[in-house]
């Protein structure tokens, strides 16, 4: 066992060379410690969304939070932004993360300039925290902002999943989604959608009535 030790100690200083150390902040700590399932439902939403963009991107991530899937999608599509309002949260992203091909911004989407575009677009868990006579807005502001090629990738909870969802929740999510109003929704910015179902770690093309999530590509926007 003492060799086996050894050459264990040997393998882990080699891979922990020049790897900086994460500290989680309020939001990340509060999920691996009450729900540690929702951290790994979030980081295959990110997975998902790093295949379906491909490599050479850059890509914008809305409402980016501590910025765990930001970073796992810059560094398998090329570049990403992560944006949010909560500074706290920003904060905690820049201090963790600080290579090339990532960044973080405090600030609202919605006042960004749209000069500037983006290969794609992703967020997961915003849509159904904005009030519903701001949520057309904010499908519009996310074609704008992308190229004529660019494609969204949004993801929210489904109308069924709310039945089990905790009380306090219930009180974030004041814009709930069924499948067929979130691609009605999105069929007015891009020629293209596709809808996915997730259930659990599990993205597919189910039954989407009985999905517990909702995942929507939109592209070639009008």
């Amino acid at each position: 066992m003492k060799e086996t030790k050894s050459n264990w100690e040997c393998v882990t200083e080699e891979l922990m060379q020049d790897t900086p150390e994460i500290n989680l902040g309020r939001y990340a700590s509060h999920w691996f410690y009450k729900t540690p399932r929702r951290v790994l439902h979030s980081m295959s939403y990110y997975k998902f969304a790093a295949k379906m963009i491909g490599p050479n991107k850059r890509v914008l991530d809305v409402g980016c939070n501590e910025g765990l899937g930001t970073f796992l999608i810059g560094k398998e599509c090329g570049f990403a932004k992560g944006v949010d309002f909560d500074e706290e949260a920003i904060q905690c992203a820049q201090k963790n993360f600080s290579e090339s091909f990532v960044e973080f911004e405090v600030g609202d989407f919605l006042e960004s300039s749209e000069e500037e575009k983006w290969d794609a677009i992703i967020n997961f868990d915003v849509v159904e925290h904005i009030m519903p006579e701001h949520a057309s807005d904010f499908f519009a502001g996310i074609a704008k902002h992308l190229t004529p090629e660019g494609i969204a990738i949004i993801g929210t909870p489904s109308k069924i999943s709310q039945e089990f969802a905790s009380e306090v929740s219930k009180k974030g999510h004041v814009n709930i989604y069924s499948h067929d109003r979130l691609e009605e929704e999105m069929r007015k910015h891009f020629e293209c959608v596709f809808m996915f179902a997730a259930n659990d770690e599990v993205v597919h093309t189910g039954y989407l009535p009985l999905a517990h999530y909702f995942i929507t590509l939109g592209c070639m926007k009008k």
